[in-house]
């Protein structure tokens, strides 16, 4: 997913920028989004895409693992009104063996590694990594704690963040990457739904474009140079019929994510029906 800096520029104080970057963060979560990545849309733009960045990057981070991993800093004075994400890896109701957590790579010495799991002291355990690098742990044990490396469980560990110079750099494609541009004069979603379905089946990679408060992603292309709609797979309206004059972009996200979410489920559910080859 790709969203513009500019998102924050609506909010003139940093609690309520703060508040916003958190309506982001908790949306991606709740979608499953892998990458959020951030781009410069306007000249001014560059001081909100640094401060979002570092917002984002601390809601993904498990609330035991803050305080070792960001220190007292200005733009963490409101950071206590993020949501929590509640990521399957955060730690939420536990600690209980059997969950899963990402734990801080304290040091690391002839195969074992000193990790911080948020189990109350340091616990190690086999395996490789760099120093403070996070890695993926399932508890074993509360008491005494003890964790076991799981790096191949498949469990939702939140996004990660990058940040883009343009528009353009952010929707680089490759010959497997399906782009789906956001618009309000876009195609209606139930025009495109079935071959859009089919097109998510097939692609390796997709990647939503969000505009930004005050230009389409077709005016932002327009400034640097090329054209939103040649360059996309797909220019969508995901809320056709929108009681209001304008839809803010934290609200299409919802709007947007929630459709390809359930066009996912249907992809996987339809795989998870499908009977495979016989044995014997």
């Amino acid at each position: 997913m790709a969203v513009p800096a500019s998102i924050l520029s609506t909010e003139q104080t940093l609690e309520l920028k703060t508040i916003k970057a958190g309506l982001v963060a908790r949306a991606c979560s709740i979608y499953r989004v892998d990458v959020i990545r951030v781009y410069i849309d306007r000249a001014d733009a560059w001081l909100d895409a640094d401060l979002l960045y570092k917002l984002l990057e601390y809601a993904r981070t498990p609330p035991y693992l803050r305080r070792r991993l960001y220190p007292l800093r200005r733009e963490y004075s409101y950071a206590g009104l993020l949501p929590p994400l509640q990521l399957p890896t955060h730690g939420a109701g536990g600690p209980r063996p059997g969950e899963y957590r990402e734990a801080l790579v304290l040091e690391t010495r002839r195969g074992m590694l000193l990790l911080d799991a948020g189990l109350g002291r340091p616990v190690k355990a086999r395996g490789r990594a760099r120093r403070g690098s996070l890695v993926l742990v399932r508890v074993e044990s509360i008491d005494p704690p003890r964790v076991s490396l799981a790096e191949d469980a498949a469990v939702y560990r939140g996004y990660s963040v990058r940040l883009y110079s343009s528009l353009r750099t952010a929707a680089r494609r490759n010959t497997s990457t399906l782009i789906i541009a956001t618009d309000k004069h876009g195609t209606p979603i139930d025009e495109v739904e079935d071959g859009l379905l089919e097109d998510i089946k097939s692609a390796k990679r997709v990647i939503v474009l969000f505009g930004s408060p005050k230009e389409t992603l077709e005016e932002i292309a327009a400034r640097e140079g090329f054209d939103m709609k040649s360059h996309a797979d797909y220019t969508i309206n995901t809320i056709p019929l929108q009681g209001t004059l304008t839809v803010r972009t934290e609200e299409a996200i919802h709007a947007t994510l929630s459709i390809i979410n359930r066009l996912t489920w249907r992809i996987d559910r339809a795989e998870q029906e499908t009977p495979g080859p016989r044995r014997g």
